[in-house]
């Protein structure tokens, strides 16, 4: 079929793939809101299911949506809460590290550092702080923005999505369901593993902080565990930033003993032990894939997508090895076709015999020549 043959027949596929590209590229900017929100999408299914088998499926999805959607904001209200209930820790840390810094390079650094600080900070950047206001009112609104958009997405994808899913397969050639069907399943399975292994890890790391901190002896135990469980759910940073700012704190208060202890033993529990070895671990055990291929999922995704790459890079990785699964199986079948064919149609050039010269003889000649041979015989 040629190229305006094919434009005349298929002219609204060609429409509809242009609107859609118009669409993309409208909306690239909240691009990551709806895969976050896709994802999750995957991950509420099963709760949306049981919940429709007894409810309207818009009840049903507002339940599963609005608890979704609660669980992040309280997320981030634990985090917030955390911060501001123990400020007065932070605001001293900080004033003693500040000081430190100050004596190293001989600076004038008073015992309100912190504070001296901000106030020299606000002073240099008053002059641009109604561009600052600007600009984070504007931040506030793409959040906002952001916010509806994903409950409204989530919202829409839990009621829909198993269509999309049947509207997809209905497409699909018969032969090609088999591979589609297992890049699927491994999607559904890390999807299921990135988020349910994320807070089995964030509440491991937090019951390993706690003999930690403890034995840190530096006070405030449930502060510093509950930051370096809330921070393990954040995916390119988690408890590591915790575990660097105590050890900074020790350096400036002259506690050699808790930085050794902190870069050992904290670092290896908070750290070492949840990001390197329990979470790729726990994801490979449902995906069944190695440990260190996951890891690489994960970082490997965080650094060159951000934190959207904390979701995409891992599943971008198990279907690239599906892919090469799929490939090499579909060669090998290929090769046993053309195995086959050659077996039952050789080569026409083994089949003619061939003279004393290595030349070919004719078919007819070489028959008579074998039977005028079988005579003589």
């Amino acid at each position: 079929m040629t190229v305006a043959a094919f434009l005349k027949n298929h002219f609204s596929l060609i429409l509809v793939l242009a609107l859609i590209i118009i669409i993309l590229i409208v909306s690239w900017s909240y691009i990551a809101v709806a895969i976050f929100a896709a994802s999750l999408a995957v991950v509420g299914m099963p709760l949306y299911r049981r919940l429709h088998r007894k409810l309207p499926a818009p009840f049903s999805s507002f339940i599963v949506t609005t608890l979704i959607s609660a669980i992040i904001a309280a997320i981030f209200m634990i985090i917030l809460l955390v911060l501001v209930s123990d400020s007065g820790t932070i605001s001293e840390m900080i004033n003693s590290i500040v000081a430190f810094i100050g004596n190293v390079f001989n600076l004038p650094v008073g015992a309100d550092a912190g504070g001296s600080i901000v106030s020299t900070l606000l002073g240099v950047l008053s002059p641009a702080l109604p561009e600052f206001v600007v600009s984070a009112a504007s931040v506030g609104v793409y959040a906002f923005i952001g916010c509806i958009l994903f409950y409204a997405m989530l919202y829409l994808f839990l009621i829909f999505g198993e269509k999309i899913c049947a509207d997809l397969w209905s497409i699909i050639p018969e032969q090609s369901r088999p591979n589609v069907g297992l890049m699927a399943g491994r999607t559904k399975d890390i999807l299921f593993s990135l988020y349910i292994v994320n807070f089995v890890v964030a509440l491991i790391t937090f019951a390993l902080a706690v003999p930690f901190f403890f034995l840190l002896g530096y006070g405030h135990v449930t502060f510093y565990s509950v930051l370096c469980g809330l921070f393990a759910l954040v995916p390119a940073l988690g408890p590591l930033m915790i575990i660097i700012f105590v050890a900074v704190y020790a350096i400036s208060i002259g506690d050699w003993f808790g930085l050794i202890l902190t870069m050992t033993m904290g670092y290896f529990l908070t750290c070492i032990l949840t990001d390197f070895f329990l979470s790729p671990k726990l994801t490979a055990k449902r995906v069944k894939i190695r440990p260190m291929l996951m890891f690489i999922g994960f970082f490997g995704g965080a650094a060159v997508m951000g934190l959207l790459g904390f979701v995409l890079g891992p599943v971008l990785l198990v279907l690239g090895i599906a892919a090469y699964e799929i490939f090499f199986k579909e060669m090998r079948l290929v090769k046993k076709e053309i195995d086959t064919a050659g077996a039952a149609h050789p080569a026409a050039s083994e089949d003619l015999p061939v003279s004393a010269d290595k030349s070919v003889v004719p078919e007819k000649a070489a028959s008579s020549e074998n039977i005028s041979s079988g005579e003589k015989q």
